[in-house]
Formats: C-alpha cells, structure tokens, sequence
C-alpha cells in the first residue's frame, strides 16, 4: 500500500480531490484548502484510517465544512484502488472516497 496515491473525495458540502501519502502505516496528503495526516492500518485488504484535518487556506471551502477535525475511515483495497469511507467521530457527518495508486515510493536507504 505503501506509495503516492490521487484521492476524489465527497463531503458534506460536495466534493474535490487531492494528493496522499502512503509509508510505514503514517498517512500525508491534502487538497488546495486543506492538509491532513494520520494513520492507516491494512489487514488483507481491509483498510482503516484515522485521520486530523486542518483548513490551511482561510476562505477556501472544505468538503466537511469545518476549519479542524478527525476523520475516522474504513474500506477495501482492491490493486491500485482503495474505496473509503467514514465520518468525523461523534456525528452523522459523512465522507467518502476513492484512492488511486499513482506510483511506489523509492527505496529508503
């Protein structure tokens, strides 16, 4: 799973795409509006993620229209391609998400 990966994401207030990171069981990535980072656990093909949100552009709209929050995840990897999706903990608020594979990581030294 390891590797960088696009992402298409709908939210709560529509929908976007960005850019994630994928190494060690540690998740980076963001959008133009928003950068967040996490933890990822696969077992077979079963993926869960535990994700925080921060807003890095005042005035830009966020797809769960919030400036900072949690976001718990969970989906299938299925090759190249993991189907998520979730809510931010404690509410109704949903997300959800495709996640393409676009290339591995090089080795680490």
């Amino acid at each position: 799973m390891e590797g960088f990966w696009t992402v298409q994401f709908k939210g709560v207030q529509g929908f976007g795409t960005g850019v994630v990171t994928y190494i060690g069981g540690r998740v980076f990535g963001g959008d133009s509006a928003v950068m967040f980072t996490g933890t990822y656990d696969l077992q077979g093909n079963a993926v869960t993620m535990k994700l925080h949100v921060k807003q890095m552009v005042p005035g830009l709209m966020t797809v769960m229209g919030h400036k900072e929050y949690d976001l718990d995840l969970a989906g299938t990897l299925e090759g190249d391609m993991i189907k998520l999706a979730g809510n931010i903990p404690g509410t109704d608020e949903r997300l959800s998400a495709t996640v393409m594979k676009q290339c591995d990581l090089p080795p680490r030294a």
